[in-house]
């Protein structure tokens, strides 16, 4: 009977996806001929599901899959990783799901430039700022009016770029062969769901090798919070070449914990030459990261001291080479561009400031206190209209802000703070109770580059929701462990796990709502027809 039930029931619904995805046009469910991207992946889904019921046996692959234990977590943790990577896609493509709207393509530009054997942008920049003798040029009231690559960096008449050149590099085989223009926003998708598999793909090694007392459902709530916990679908709707660095940066950097985190349990030189590979090309994406790489080596170097003395010299090796490597060939990187192996060319870029003259400003211990206010506090805004909760600006006290260098920018960006739009993280805690002397130097690695990088972004002149991303990925690495910690210190408590289930909801939820909130303009330039129906659908059960 349970045979004959799922047949029937997967292939009823395998056909009728089938049906609705072929026909869409003709039943007025698609208003573009053109097959977009969720048509097609529906269309396959149908597929799937038709085949599964028409070969489905108890006996065979399919059924054994389907009623083993491990089999249906198998099938669950797919189909969310599948849902999750749909609403990345729907959040790049404005919910148009065909296309991906790009405000920059720097990376492209960049990568052009490298395969044709240079280091300056292909791009030439406008006579009236070639007229510039001196370092007037960096003032933005002598440049109104003038055209130019917005951001780049302008040095001796050529245009550079002062992000990172490593997604740039990944990029250069391409361009020998693909001359489209590929944009920032793809990079950023690409990068991000990268991100993500990594972040999944690391849980899943914790869970194996020391939470396996964790049941699975508590594995699959970990692999949601970590795709959708906020500002993961934020950034994609711009997805311009800032949040394409950032989503970068963690792709490397979560890589690169990915192979550290297992050879702490399992020393290993190419696990270890792994992880230097990819730290030194997350530095190589976001300089900023630089703090945190720095942090992660002196752990390395102390936990190679302590337990690994007989083999300290091929796992040091393993690890620093590959970061010694990339430090010379950035530092060649900036001589060849500005003469100087620590100039990365942020004081010679075309913005809305002088960093010519203020460069000095942009970092300073004093912007740190309002910094954390909006980083962890900033709360969110009420309004009567959809979607009804807003990131703020600032709404902090004003001495808070005050007092401070000019150069300090209090209302930069709207943001929401991590405490209030994640309650989740404060997981993040928990290894502190009770600590688990086997998990003393993943902890230390996660919580101690964490803390680098917080510190690092807090210092900077003002704070956004892009860089958040900075150290949510790593937040979550931590927050996941003490959720799984809890259930062995509360024994299974059921409490423990009701709170978490509670801070989930409210994470997810409040990402997904600030996803849009947070980006309203780009949704009513690009797809007003949908925040109506949103709105309409939002208003029904309140009618």
């Amino acid at each position: 009977m349970r045979t004959h039930w799922i047949k029937v029931s997967g292939g009823l619904f395998g056909i009728i996806l089938i049906i609705l995805m072929v026909f869409a046009n003709t039943l007025g469910l698609e208003s573009f001929s053109t097959w977009g991207v969720r048509r097609t992946l529906l269309l396959l889904a149908g597929i799937t599901l038709l085949a599964s019921a028409l070969f489905y046996k108890e006996d065979n692959l399919i059924g054994k899959t389907i009623h083993a234990s491990n089999g249906r977590f198998s099938i669950a943790l797919s189909g969310l990783i599948f849902a999750i990577l749909l609403v990345y896609l729907w959040y790049s493509s404005d919910g148009l799901w065909k296309t991906l709207t790009n405000e920059t393509n720097y990376y492209d530009l960049q990568a052009s430039a490298f395969a044709k054997g240079q280091l300056a942008l292909d791009v030439r920049p406008d006579a009236a700022l070639l007229a510039f003798q001196d370092e007037s040029l960096y003032e933005p009231s002598n440049r109104e009016g003038i055209p130019m690559l917005w951001d780049a960096t302008l040095y001796k008449g050529k245009y550079y770029l002062y992000w990172g050149p490593a997604p740039a590099l990944f990029l250069t085989p391409l361009k020998w062969i693909y001359s489209t223009d590929l944009g920032d926003k793809l990079l950023s998708l690409l990068f991000l769901t990268g991100t993500f598999l990594f972040l999944t793909l690391t849980l899943l090694s914790l869970w194996r090798d020391h939470f396996p007392h964790v049941p699975r459902w508590a594995v699959i709530s970990a692999v949601a919070f970590a795709g959708l916990v906020n500002p993961m679908p934020y950034i994609l709707v711009e997805g311009r070449i800032y949040e394409a660095a950032i989503a970068a940066a963690q792709f490397f950097l979560i890589g690169g914990f990915y192979f550290l985190l297992p050879a702490f349990d399992r020393p290993n030189e190419l696990r270890l030459a792994m992880a230097g590979l990819f730290f030194t090309l997350a530095a190589g994406s976001r300089t900023t990261l630089i703090p945190a790489i720095g942090v992660l080596s002196v752990i390395l170097l102390l936990w190679v001291l302590q337990t690994q003395r007989g083999r300290m010299i091929s796992l040091v090796l393993s690890f620093a080479l590959p970061l010694m490597i990339g430090g010379i060939g950035y530092g060649w990187y900036n001589y060849a561009r500005f003469g100087s192996v620590t100039e990365f060319g942020l004081r010679y870029q075309l913005t809305s400031y002088n960093l010519y003259e203020s460069l000095d400003e942009t970092f300073s211990l004093e912007y740190i206190a309002p910094n954390l206010y909006k980083t962890l506090l900033n709360p969110l805004e009420k309004r009567d209209a959809f979607p009804y909760l807003f990131p703020t600006r600032w709404s902090g006290p004003g001495w808070l802000a005050e007092g401070h260098p000019s150069f300090y920018l209090a209302y930069a960006e709207g943001i929401t703070g991590i405490l209030v739009s994640s309650p989740f993280v404060l997981f993040a805690l928990l290894p502190l109770y009770r600590p688990r002397r086997e998990m003393k130097w993943h902890l230390l690695a996660l919580g101690l580059s964490f803390f680098a990088t917080l510190v690092t972004l807090q210092a900077f002149f003002f704070i956004a929701m892009r860089y958040l991303l900075d150290a949510i990925p790593t937040l979550t690495l931590l927050t996941v462990a003490g959720f799984w910690h809890g259930f062995k210190r509360f024994k299974n408590n059921k409490i423990h796990a009701a709170i978490g289930i509670l801070w989930l909801a409210h994470t997810i939820i409040i990402s997904l709502v600030i996803s849009i909130s947070g980006n309203l303009e780009a949704f009513k330039i690009l797809n007003p027809d949908l925040l109506k129906q949103m709105a309409w659908l939002f208003k029904m059960p309140f009618k």
